[in-house]
């Protein structure tokens, strides 16, 4: 991770503030853990580019393309990438992106952003960006425990009303609801519980086509 930060080293402070901290509040690090070392990888709603940065350093084998709706935060990507030959940057969305199938589909922290309905088409839309035997990964919020899911709501609703963050509102899911989803959007997926000793309760979804037979 020192590595993909160095990358941000010449960034303006604000950039480099919000890397330290999404650092240090989300798990990124456990997550790449899961991303085979070889094969195309989309992360949608990248942000700045650090997890596909962190990506793409880890492993020259794996092609690495973020996308995300604020030009600010590609800028950002793509300079701090620009000496990272397999990893680019793009504004835009999964409804955006044309060249699939991807061998895995990156989604941290954006679906809560989104109203329900929304939520199913965008994981439908990478269902369809995805190899046949392709991997989604989900990481989003759990409602449980309960202090843990009023912190991170509060906060993100700062969040998003100083306009760090893009979004129509606050639409929190459970794990279950979550599952139930992820299954009507065409996945089986296992989930990993990715809780730590800080105030979010982060959790996991590693999920594949539903027709594919196997663990996830």
């Amino acid at each position: 991770m020192a590595e993909a930060l160095a990358l941000y080293r010449d960034a303006p402070l604000p950039v480099r503030l919000h890397v330290q901290a999404r650092h240090w509040l989300c798990p990124l690090v456990p997550i790449a853990q899961h991303v085979p070392p070889v094969g195309r990888v989309l992360d949608v709603g990248c942000g700045h580019g650090l997890f596909g940065n962190l990506l793409a350093l880890a492993s020259p084998r794996r092609s690495i393309h973020g996308v995300d709706p604020m030009p600010a935060k590609i800028a950002a990507a793509r300079r701090a990438a620009r000496a990272l030959p397999n990893a680019t940057y793009a504004v835009g969305t999964a409804a955006t992106v044309s060249d699939g199938p991807y061998d895995v589909v990156t989604i941290l922290d954006v679906l809560y952003l989104l109203p329900p309905a929304e939520k199913r088409a965008l994981l439908e839309r990478c269902r369809r960006l995805l190899a046949p035997e392709g991997l989604l990964l989900l990481k989003t919020n759990d409602r449980t425990p309960r202090w843990k899911y009023l912190w991170t709501y509060t906060e993100e609703a700062l969040m998003t009303r100083l306009g760090l963050t893009r979004g129509a509102g606050l639409f929190f899911f459970d794990t279950a609801q979550h599952c139930a989803l992820l299954a009507e959007a065409g996945f089986r997926a296992r989930v990993v519980r990715l809780d730590t000793w800080l105030p979010y309760p982060h959790v996991l979804f590693v999920a594949r086509p539903a027709r594919q037979a196997g663990p996830a």
